[in-house]
């Protein structure tokens, strides 16, 4: 029947490529830029048998937007390059001897920075902040992968809230000995997180 009226065939193969195009081939991929704020704070913390640091890196430092590809139509909005990239010599830890001892323990000289990568994020739930994170952390050229929970509030900005428990052992990291070895690192450290973004 509609052989008779070929400018209604011709239209409707029109729509069905059309709505391929749009609906079934589409690129699943969605791409924005954000900005962390100055007043953001990455902080690594840990103890020794005789006392305790805190070293604290300076986001001031980042002022170029961070490029985010993900996909958010599946279970968890997956990331492609979602990637938080610290300068080792940006950690502040009161002092110059400690920054020294830092940056040694890091291995500064061969790997200057370490990167946070972002690799999925749960749905956000309305009746709860806390969300499902899943993260690639990579210190001193070994990589490694963490699953942790974390607040999350979407005001203005978007912020993120949370500690990190890592083990310097799983790095193959090893303390620069002090006072002759009387002074010993422990092996765990905290991250703790206080980002705060906004789109750009």
């Amino acid at each position: 029947m509609l052989a008779a009226f070929p400018h209604i065939t011709k239209l409707i193969g029109i729509i069905t490529v059309s709505m391929l195009m749009t609906h079934g081939v589409s690129d699943p991929e969605r791409r924005t830029k954000v900005r962390v704020a100055g007043d953001s704070e990455v902080v690594i913390s840990g103890t020794t048998n005789v006392n305790q640091f805190t070293c604290r890196y300076n986001l001031e430092e980042m002022e170029l937007p961070i490029r985010l590809v993900y996909d958010d139509k599946k279970e968890h909005i997956l990331f492609n390059n979602a990637s938080l990239q610290l300068a080792n010599d940006c950690f502040d830890c009161g002092g110059r001897a400690i920054n020294k001892d830092f940056k040694e323990l890091l291995q500064t000289e061969s790997h200057p920075q370490v990167e946070m990568k972002l690799l999925y994020v749960d749905p956000p739930q309305k009746e709860n902040s806390k969300v499902g994170v899943g993260m690639e952390i990579i210190i001193a050229g070994v990589s490694r992968r963490y699953n942790a929970v974390l607040d999350c509030n979407v005001d203005n900005k978007i912020s993120v809230n949370g500690v990190l428990e890592l083990k310097l052992s799983d790095f193959n990291l090893q303390p620069p000995k002090k006072m002759m070895g009387m002074i010993k690192v422990d092996d765990e450290i905290m991250v703790r997180l206080a980002i705060k973004m906004s789109e750009v």
